[in-house]
């Protein structure tokens, strides 16, 4: 009888029945389901909860009979490939997290996948140095000083400001320049309704910035004119994965449509979910760009991009979700790349990248037992 890997999937817990941050429970419920369907021993996992002298773990496994289905806290071998779906920067980065990944990735290798967050600016870097990718980018700086901001307003009379260390459109400005020679800015939080202002130089913005120490700064990035879709503004969220030969695939590609006044589409702020294939072609005939242009440069980002960020990296990655936009001439742009991709909400594109990660499980753990 075959015997499958055992897949640890890693992550902070808490106490309590749903003891998973954010969105998790459901996804990890799901992972454990498919894994199962595909004869793979799966179960979450905390990191502090390793007994590497027993070659054991405390590990979480969902009991779907119980009533409700609840999570179950039991002894676990040490898996044989390890998934890092910590769910962010802050907790990825505590000090006493820090050595226990640092430990997992000498101990396990490739077998420990997706093993940080990518930074923005060293990814921007790595793509921008490499003359294949190049074309693809916006213009994009650290900020450094007033004085990139001002150059980068006078060329492009519209930026965006992002931070280094954030995700889900947290804390993004907007900023555009008035008739008058003024600037306009919206700022989008999480934790807030959207505010806007007006500044009289460069130099102002300084004080509507959250509180951020130099790791955590800001980029700036001239503003892509997107296409639009049934008058909103959109872009898309290309999904690749290893396959169950190790390779680069895509797995699929899925709309996200700006709500009304935001400055960006993530679906926190009131963006829309939509069939890609779909708004690419209405959105060339609106514009009258190639619609085999824009599905051209779609392939040659989702081939070239994760083997270049992953070479110079040098690290596992299993996964990567990239952000791209379709300007109003059919240009694709590459924004950013995300190596802990959230869940997507199409059915299809959701069980499709199921099926795919656990195949990846299932070669990781092949690769190992040959040697």
């Amino acid at each position: 009888m075959e015997i499958g890997p055992l897949l640890g999937i890693l992550t902070i817990s808490r106490p309590g029945t749903t003891p998973f941050v954010g969105g998790q429970n459901e996804s990890f419920t799901e992972i454990l389901e498919v894994a199962n369907e595909m004869r793979c021993a799966a179960f979450v996992f905390n990191p502090f909860e390793i007994d590497w002298s027993k070659k054991a773990v405390w590990g979480y496994r969902f009991n779907s009979k119980a009533n409700p289905g609840e999570w179950e806290r039991q002894i676990c071998p040490l898996p044989s490939v390890i998934y890092n779906r910590i769910p962010n920067r802050t907790l990825e980065n505590r000090e006493d997290i820090i050595p226990i990944l640092d430990t997992l990735k000498r101990k396990y290798g490739s077998r420990f996948f997706n093993p940080f967050f990518l930074d923005k600016w060293q990814t921007h870097r790595i793509l921008f140095n490499n003359d294949k990718t190049r074309a693809f980018l916006p213009e994009t700086h650290q900020l450094k000083s007033t004085d990139i901001l001002s150059d980068m307003m006078s060329r492009y009379l519209s930026v965006y400001l992002k931070p280094k260390a954030s995700s889900l459109g947290n804390d993004i400005f907007k900023i555009n320049m008035t008739e008058t020679k003024m600037f306009r800015f919206v700022h989008q939080a999480l934790d807030q309704a959207p505010r806007e202002g007006i500044i009289h130089n460069c130099r102002d913005i300084l004080s509507e910035l959250p509180e951020t120490g130099e790791e955590s700064g800001y980029l700036v990035q001239q503003t892509i004119p997107l296409a639009h879709f049934r008058n909103r503004p959109f872009d898309l969220r290309l999904l690749v994965q290893k396959d169950r030969n190790g390779k680069w695939r895509k797995t699929g590609t899925a709309a996200r449509i700006a709500g009304e006044g935001s400055i960006t589409t993530h679906i926190l702020y009131g963006g829309s979910r939509f069939h890609a294939d779909t708004v690419i072609r209405e959105a060339a005939q609106n514009h009258g760009f190639s619609y085999k242009k824009v599905k051209k440069e779609l392939k040659k980002i989702e081939f070239l991009f994760p083997r270049i960020i992953e070479y110079a990296y040098r690290q596992s990655f299993g996964e990567l979700e990239m952000d791209i936009g379709i300007d109003v001439k059919g240009n694709a742009w590459f924004f950013e790349a995300n190596s802990k991709p959230f869940r997507f909400d199409e059915k299809l594109l959701r069980a499709k990248s199921l099926i795919r990660l656990i195949h990846y499980v299932r070669f990781l753990d092949y690769m190992q037992n040959r040697v």
